[in-house]
């Protein structure tokens, strides 16, 4: 007999697709899609996905990759190949400055254009997330997400990253403070999310969830962004999510973290998967809720992709809470990551049907 319910989020996850490896050869016999994203970065792994989708013939009637104004002449290494590698995939390839004040109403114009020119009742979007910052990510995902587009990400998973056991455990203290040797000098500026600026905040205390990066002086920023005060006596207000590899001999990495950013037991702090980004939904979502009736929420997604785009979900569901970021002066690209390990995809299919199922999570509805 049909009885009404309350749709919880665990029922919404189930929903979602999971993070599986990419079967590059499902491509080859595809229509082709109607934009292709990409960014340009220092490391290789930016190019595995352009040179594999080539390989198979994969087509798109647009590519758009991003550039970003820190670290210029590293990432103009790849930036040739990159090229040539979209102009065989696409007759139109375009640059985009991610980093410029503009750069959400310049890519809401090319989301704006590709649904005025596509012939396809739904366009089809394939975003290559593999080298994309987490401010870049979010700024995409929240876009998209206003559309009626199918959505499809892929990511191409480094092989090595640095510090490896090895490296950190040969002189730990140097991967706390010196800037040649951690994976990004400085901060250079703190970003209050345009898209995700949170509603008008209330006389409430601020309380800060920040998944922290392998560098403190950017989480520390960040901190003392929300208020200055928390760095000295953050209480129960900074929430670190820490994040836990997907793969066993990754897991000192947990401990390092700790370690860099100096979180002590006795501060509150969740393990996050750094690859599951619903178990990032979910343990947002959980947290949220005991916290959102007393504080004004501020969330730094700091670290992994997948974290992101976990983040970047939890956002749509919650556009009360504000993102912040904080940016390096710049990375060191050749302490950064090395190779690529697997490439994995993520099929969202219709935007609007993920916006039903995060925006119908509380609500009542029929069952059976």
């Amino acid at each position: 007999m049909p009885k009404i319910v309350t749709k919880s989020l665990t029922d919404t996850l189930r929903g979602l697709p999971d993070v599986v490896v990419l079967d590059v050869d499902r491509f080859r016999d595809e229509a082709p899609d109607d934009l292709f994203l990409c960014a340009l970065g220092f490391e290789p792994r930016c190019l595995v996905l352009p040179r594999r989708l080539r390989a198979v013939r994969y087509r798109a009637r647009q590519a758009v990759y991003f550039t970003y104004e820190t670290n210029v002449e590293d990432n103009d290494a790849n930036l040739a190949t990159l090229r040539t590698q979209l102009r065989a995939i696409a007759p139109t390839v375009q640059a985009m400055n991610c980093d410029s004040e503009d750069f959400a109403s310049q890519f809401r114009n090319v989301m704006e254009v590709l649904f005025n020119e596509t012939k396809r009742e739904v366009p089809r979007v394939t975003l290559d997330i593999s080298v994309t910052a987490n401010r870049l990510l979010l700024t995409c995902i929240k876009i998209l997400l206003e559309y009626d587009c199918k959505v499809r990400i892929v990511y191409s998973e480094a092989n090595l990253y640095h510090p490896t056991r090895e490296e950190y455990e040969k002189d730990a203290e140097k991967w706390l403070g010196d800037d040649e040797t951690g994976l990004e000098r400085g901060v250079d500026k703190i970003i209050f999310s345009v898209v995700h600026p949170g509603h008008a905040l209330d006389p409430l205390p601020d309380c800060v969830f920040l998944f922290p990066s392998f560098k403190q002086e950017r989480s520390r920023a960040v901190i003392s962004a929300v208020d200055p005060a928390l760095l000295s006596n953050p209480a129960d207000k900074v929430l670190w999510l820490l994040g836990m590899p997907r793969l066993p001999e990754n897991q000192w990495r947990l401990e390092a973290m700790k370690a860099i950013n100096g979180i002590r037991e006795n501060m509150p702090q969740v393990e996050v998967s750094t690859f599951d980004y619903k178990d990032t939904l979910g343990v947002l979502d959980r947290l949220y809720w005991e916290r959102a009736d007393s504080h004004n929420i501020s969330l730094s997604p700091l670290g992994s992709k997948m974290q992101a785009l976990g983040t970047a979900l939890f956002c749509h569901m919650h556009p009360d809470v504000r993102v912040i970021l904080s940016t390096p002066v710049d990375y060191n690209a050749n302490q950064y990551s090395e190779g690529c390990k697997d490439v994995w995809c993520v099929e969202f299919g219709s935007l609007v049907e993920v916006r039903r199922k995060l925006e119908e999570v509380g609500t009542l509805v029929i069952d059976g």
